[in-house]
């Protein structure tokens, strides 16, 4: 385990790598400053062109495009009341009031430190719990698999239940795409309506760019999202001298970077969940709980802890059983497997150099950014004067590009042009885009597992309740639909009988 370690560490300070995840983390914080666009579209953008790197220095990359756009996200939500990401909102609450107090460095000083010690603490939660998981996982048979899948699919449709009907109509629309191809049990076609080019499926990469990188862009081109011109910023680097005011609060900053791991770690919570219980986390065992809202560091702190630490916390799943929590983590898979690795409970065991790289770099990157910013903030801040239209002409012409030289082949980008109108209608009406992804990523997962299982179980559907870890899951599956509905029913009732006129 320790020549794996050093190995790792080798691997990672390689120059390609090192070069690697600083332009990953660079562009990352880029595409987090600028509202409306975020790391999603960055990795998918750059996707493509990771295809022809080692996994390694292909990993580092994206990976660094996803930590560093939350760090981004901070800067125009703390100076304009404009986040860069959505999770970020959170952080404005507390951020913007700082900036109208002339405090602006105060509040980026702890969004600094939170975003920085998130990231280190659910990295080093991820280096802990990862071969325990791993560990559990090895007992995994095909419908322990399909059982956690299910529970991933359900998680993602049930935190967006204020959307059922539209959630659970993208999910079944991304499973359906799933199924587009040749079947690989019977070798025979589906819903190719008769063309050769639909045989090999929709592949996830130009869905996901389509969906994210186009669609995202052509809603930033019909909408003025900034809300002023103005940055209320002095000095181009950080006050340093702010930082002993954030490590008053390293106890906040430890138990969100925890609260921001765990939930990370859950299939389709994502990273507003994790700023809203952290911040409110942070607001119930504060002395002074009056101040959040009205300008605290302590709330910058919190919520950036809490986003940050979702990226490894993400990690989790997807590298131990190979089913990605959310649509960021699905592009990872897609590296994985393109280049013939195939994340679950054994890639530990197979590539341990890779996973002690994936380590050492995702420290590494929380350390460029914060670096970055603190050295180059106001230049940083200044990129949201970039003209939108311009922008989003950009990211569109290389997304096409980039998604056709991949595999030279035109139906690609036209998928990938398709989804993106697909996408912009989608976003516009407010619509749970992410489980249009999760049902396309885990589509096939679901089916070869239920084939799988139900071949093991003689066609016997109680098979998934015979195997103690399977029945967990369906039992934790039940639950998760159960109980959220059971409440949002009390809560109902509560405010039917408050307010009678109603």
């Amino acid at each position: 385990m320790f020549e794996h370690m050093l190995a790792g560490f080798h691997a990672a300070l390689t120059l390609a790598n090192v070069l690697s995840l600083v332009s990953g983390t660079f562009i990352g914080i880029v595409v987090g400053i600028l509202p409306g666009i975020g790391p999603m579209v960055g990795m998918v953008v750059m996707l493509p062109l990771t295809f022809s790197l080692a996994p390694d220095i292909a990993l580092s990359l994206l990976l660094g495009v996803f930590c560093g756009g939350y760090f981004g996200g901070a800067i125009p939500a703390i100076l304009m009341r404009t986040p860069g990401v959505p999770s970020s909102l959170v952080t404005s609450f507390d951020g913007f009031p700082l900036t109208q107090k002339g405090e602006a460095q105060t509040a980026l000083s702890a969004a600094l430190i939170g975003s920085f010690g998130g990231g280190i603490i659910s990295v080093l939660c991820l280096i802990f719990l990862a071969p325990v998981l791993s560990h559990v996982a090895a007992s995994f048979g095909p419908p322990e698999y399909f059982s956690a899948g299910l529970f991933g699919v359900v998680l993602v449709v049930m935190a967006n239940r204020q959307q059922m009907t539209q959630g659970l109509l993208l999910l079944g629309l991304g499973l359906w795409f799933s199924t587009v191809g040749i079947d690989g049990a019977t070798l025979s076609p589906r819903f190719c309506f008769g063309t050769l080019v639909m045989q090999n499926g929709l592949d996830i990469v130009p869905v996901c760019l389509g969906l994210f990188g186009i669609g995202q862009t052509l809603l930033l081109v019909e909408r003025k999202i900034l809300q002023t011109d103005q940055l209320n910023l002095t000095g181009s680097t950080l006050d340093f001298s702010k930082l002993r005011v954030a490590f008053r609060y390293w106890k906040t900053l430890i138990r969100s970077g925890i609260i921001g791991t765990f939930v990370g770690l859950l299939p389709g919570t994502g990273s507003i969940l994790a700023s809203f219980m952290s911040y409110e986390g942070a607001k119930r065992v504060s002395g002074h709980p009056e101040e959040f809202g009205k300008g605290t560091p302590e709330g910058c702190l919190a919520s950036e802890a809490g986003n940050n630490a979702v990226p490894a916390g993400a990690m989790i799943p997807l590298l131990t059983l190979g089913i990605p929590g959310d649509a960021l983590s699905a592009v990872l898979l897609g590296v994985f497997t393109i280049n013939g690795i195939y994340p679950g409970p054994l890639l530990l065991v197979k590539e341990p150099v890779l996973i002690n790289t994936l380590y050492v770099s995702m420290l590494l990157i929380n350390i460029s950014a914060f670096i970055m910013l603190a050295l180059w903030l106001r230049p940083f801040a200044l990129i949201v004067r970039a003209p939108a239209g311009i922008l989003a002409v950009y990211i569109m012409v290389i997304s096409v590009i980039g998604i056709y030289a991949v595999n030279t082949r035109i139906f690609d980008a036209m998928v990938a042009v398709v989804m993106g109108v697909v996408g912009y209608i989608l976003l516009r009406l407010g619509w749970p885009v992410v489980n249009l992804v999760m049902g396309v990523v885990l589509g096939e997962i679901l089916e070869n597992r239920l084939r799988e299982s139900l071949s093991i179980g003689q066609g016997d559907p109680m098979i998934f309740v015979t195997r103690p870890i399977s029945l967990f899951l369906v039992v934790m599956t039940l639950l998760i639909i159960v109980v959220p509905l059971f409440f949002d029913h009390r809560r109902r009732a509560s405010e039917a009988k408050s307010y009678p006129g109603r």
